[in-house]
């Protein structure tokens, strides 16, 4: 028996009524409600993987970097033989952080600023101030106490679970989906971070499902106008042109893709018809690089420029413009990744990595978002937004996070990312209305925030009635 709300006891294995999910519902106590904030950092963030930095960001022996989740600190650090390892955050004297922020430990040491006790890399306590005046206690406790960590396509991942699964197996099926696009060879072209007033999960639901694109995104229909089309709202005849993106849930994590409706027949003609002319889709790939400042580097946007100007063939316009974005990449020396396109669709689209990690996928380059819950706020979030290329050598930038306290105060997001910041805070505000019970969900194309819920309810609540119903083998 837990605990959940004002003494109650419920019973392992099963969800209390205020927090229980509907086939395509979910209440919204579960993102307005501080004792589920709690929750979720009690019994969900302390078992699950989650990534804590880029293995780019802590370069040499001795960087580090702090993760903060909710009231846990947590350092990674970089080792004297390039491994990594993690460490809470506490010195073992009288809990004071050891690092903060990120850095490099000076004389080959952590050293805590309060008595100048002194850790070595791998947590092995190193110097401690007339060590003579303490009562004997077990050598461990003198340490920093360790915490699991791993690494997958450049992200350093921690887990404080005592025993947590093998980090592929968690992961599962992205390691195996995009090893060809090698993130693990690319690096920040540009990384921002702001405050957010919402729920982290009312963020992270507006970037896994591309439902929304065509009310949020009118622009993206418009291709036909030239890579900077009109943003006034679409019309109901408009929405013919809206992509299909349906959504795939697995075990751990979901993923939506852009695809033709398995019915459409001839509704989609006219939009077959745009996407056989090159300057079309041209057009949307320059948008991408104008105005998304992602999914498309600037030599891409130079290809696109290239592209508009080409006439119809008998190869695809997006056949076409893949080639000669490799064939350019490859002349001013990126390594670029080879893959066939079966590869490419296996790979490409929208990632949501639960609990906090989205990653729209191509192949020269990612769009990543990160969205951290706030420690007793469930209306608050930290929000990241970042872009990883392949670079080719020499290129790579100099960058750091760009930290804005509301987001409103840089106008550098770009138009897209800015329509969706615009709605966020308002979507987030419509919850707490006495006229709103929950989400009611598209059965295809916001199934991945259906999908969230309950991974997050294995965890919290021990309820495992999902593991029948994500794809096999994931």
């Amino acid at each position: 028996m837990t605990t959940i709300d004002n003494g109650t006891q419920e019973a392992a294995g099963k969800v209390p009524p205020r927090y229980a999910c509907g086939e395509t519902f979910v209440p919204k106590s579960r993102y307005i409600d501080p004792e589920f904030l709690k929750l979720e950092l009690d019994r969900l963030f302390t078992q699950v993987w989650q990534p804590a930095c880029r293995e780019e960001e802590i370069p040499e022996p001795g960087n580090y970097y702090e993760y903060t989740i909710g009231r846990q600190s947590i350092m990674v650090v970089r080792q004297k033989d390039a491994s990594i390892e993690a460490f809470y955050n506490a010195c073992t004297h009288r809990g004071m952080k050891v690092v903060r922020g990120t850095g490099c430990a000076a004389d080959g040491e952590l050293r805590c600023e309060f008595h100048g006790w002194r850790y070595a890399f791998d947590g092995r306590s190193s110097f401690v101030p007339s060590r003579d005046e303490f009562l004997n206690r077990p050598r461990e406790q003198w340490s920093l106490r360790p915490v699991a960590v791993g690494t997958w396509g450049g992200w350093v991942f921690v887990s404080m679970a005592e025993d947590p699964p093998d980090l592929l197996e968690w992961l599962d099926p992205l390691p195996t989906a995009l090893a060809p696009f090698r993130l693990q060879d690319m690096r920040f072209r540009w990384r921002k971070r702001t405050f957010l007033p919402a729920n982290y999960k009312t963020v992270i639901d507006a970037f896994i499902e591309g439902y929304h694109t065509p009310g949020t995104h009118p622009q993206t229909l418009r291709a036909t106008q030239g890579p900077r089309p009109s943003t006034e709202p679409a019309p109901p005849q408009e929405f013919v042109y809206a992509p299909y993106t349906p959504t795939i849930p697995y075990r751990n994590h979901s993923r939506f893709i852009y695809t033709a409706r398995p019915d459409s027949g001839d509704k989609d003609s006219a939009r077959k018809e745009q996407a056989a002319r090159p300057e079309v889709f041209a057009n949307s790939m320059q948008y991408n690089y104008l105005e998304v400042r992602s999914l498309a580097t600037e030599r891409d946007y130079r290809v696109a420029q290239q592209l508009a100007t080409m006439e119809p063939s008998d190869i695809p316009p997006f056949v076409l413009y893949h080639q000669m974005c490799e064939e350019l990449a490859l002349a001013e020396g990126v390594d670029y990744p080879k893959m066939t396109m079966e590869q490419y669709f296996a790979g490409n689209g929208d990632w949501h990595v639960f609990p906090t990690l989205v990653i729209l996928v191509e192949k020269s380059c990612i769009l990543g978002y990160r969205m951290l819950p706030d420690a007793d706020d469930p209306n608050r979030c930290v929000f990241e937004m970042f872009s990883l290329e392949h670079f080719a050598p020499g290129e790579v930038p100099e960058t750091s996070w760009l930290e804005f306290e509301r987001w409103q105060d840089h106008d550098g997001w770009g138009e897209l990312p800015t329509q969706d910041l615009k709605n966020i805070g308002a979507i987030h505000a419509g919850m707490h209305s006495n006229g709103f019970d929950g989400l009611w969900l598209n059965t295809a194309q916001e199934m991945s925030i259906r999908n969230e819920h309950t991974i997050a309810d294995r965890f919290i609540f021990g309820v495992d009635d999902a593991a029948d119903d994500a794809v096999p083998g994931a």
